[in-house]
């Protein structure tokens, strides 16, 4: 529509001067100011496997909703650039365009992802990240004004294990932790859900162990299991991987009914650990997060086909708070105001995420909660025991 209104300008201009009433000039650059950039961070394995083609279909579909609307974004077309896998995957003179509004990452990738928050941290460009569990995008203890992240931060399992404990156990029950105090995120985040265990008045049990010692895992394992007259509680391990399955297996040996709830993030390697329980806010979204209507949404409006729900989902939802960011400023938006446009996205509400609502917290850069899945190891498949919803924590280095 906009390319369709300069072309009648420059025809009503050259009218215009053949009956004399003024001069032809040269034809104004600001008829061409109307496409915004957005570069687009490739997933890992690039735009060719099935989460990047998912993602170019979606904003690809986002790019034509865009252009066939009366006003666009704050008066604009927006042009996704797929960025390439390889070299300088940020051109330096795309930075440095007055047109690149924005930098969206789908790399799902914690290098490739805090290199990014490296490169751009404290500069006016906008970047995106469309997951960032693992990314911090904290200095000092506040986030860096341009750096958003769709994820909750990592820490968010201590408040949703907290959750589900309230809901299946009495108060003043016995939760054990399991962490080592010379890795700083497990010392970190044990400590924040012994806090957050506390205040809800239970009483929750901190065990520190040397993760190098294989035996500290057997004597810690034997000490849980041995509380005279404790029923069957929980450990909750912050050990990493080799830690939480040793654990695990130290109670197969016992044959002790106490269960073992792992702060990680689920993984084809613990698939063999019956019964080891898990709080992730991604693991079931292709199944239970609703983006079946994202699918069938770009099927019927444009008849786009898309394999990976979720990958799509990602990319609406970014594209979706970037429109809302751009959409409360006054209209039109003749030249990008990067500090406004700052501000905004850090305080944008109901951006559709599947069958969830996000809103943005402005101390965080993240949304202020998502839904967690509690899932249990059953037949070597994640099955579902409850969803909490989970407030996201300010990230504190040191607790």
């Amino acid at each position: 529509m906009r390319k369709i209104f300069a072309l009648l300008v420059i025809i009503l201009c050259l009218d215009a001067s053949s009956k004399g009433a003024f001069p032809l000039q040269p034809p104004d650059e600001r008829v061409h100011d109307w496409v915004w950039n957005v570069l687009a961070v490739p997933p890992q394995g690039g735009w060719n496997n099935e989460p990047g083609k998912s993602i170019k279909t979606a904003l690809t579909w986002c790019e034509r909703e865009i252009s066939e609307s009366s006003n666009g974004i704050g008066g604009h077309d927006v042009k996704f650039v797929f960025l390439s896998e390889s070299g300088d995957i940020l051109p330096r003179t795309s930075l440095n365009d007055p047109h690149t509004a924005a930098v969206m990452s789908f790399a799902l990738s914690q290098e490739l992802d805090s290199s990014l928050v490296s490169r751009l941290a404290g500069s006016s460009m906008p970047l995106m990240i469309a997951g960032g569990e693992n990314v911090l995008i904290d200095s000092g203890g506040r986030p860096a004004s341009n750096i958003f992240a769709l994820d909750m931060y990592r820490d968010y399992r201590c408040p949703a294990f907290t959750e589900y404990a309230k809901r299946i156990f009495p108060r003043e029950k016995r939760i054990a932790l399991a962490a080592s105090r010379f890795t700083v995120n497990q010392e970190r985040e044990a400590k924040i859900c012994y806090s957050l265990l506390d205040n809800e008045g239970f009483m929750p049990m901190p065990y520190w162990t040397d993760a190098s010692a294989r035996d500290s895992y057997y004597m810690m394992s034997e000490e849980i299991e041995s509380f005279e007259g404790e029923e069957a509680g929980v450990v909750i391990s912050f050990m990493g991987s080799m830690g939480a399955r040793e654990i695990w297996r130290n109670f197969m040996r016992l044959r002790t009914s106490w269960r073992l709830w792992n702060a990680a993030e689920p993984d084809e390697l613990y698939l063999s650990c019956r019964g080891m329980v898990f709080a992730d806010q991604n693991v079931l979204l292709s199944t239970l997060g609703g983006f079946i209507e994202t699918r069938r949404m770009l099927w019927r409006t444009r008849a786009m086909q898309v394999s990976d729900s979720v990958a799509a989902g990602r990319a609406v939802a970014l594209y979706e708070w970037f429109k809302r960011a751009v959409d409360v400023m006054p209209q039109p938006v003749d030249d990008m105001p990067r500090g406004v446009l700052l501000r905004n996205l850090a305080v944008v509400k109901a951006i559709p995420f599947g069958n969830q609502v996000l809103n943005i917290s402005p101390v965080l850069h993240r949304p202020s909660a998502r839904n967690v899945f509690i899932v249990e190891v059953r037949d070597r498949e994640y099955s579902e025991l409850d969803t909490v919803n989970t407030r996201a924590l300010v990230y504190v280095p040191e607790y």
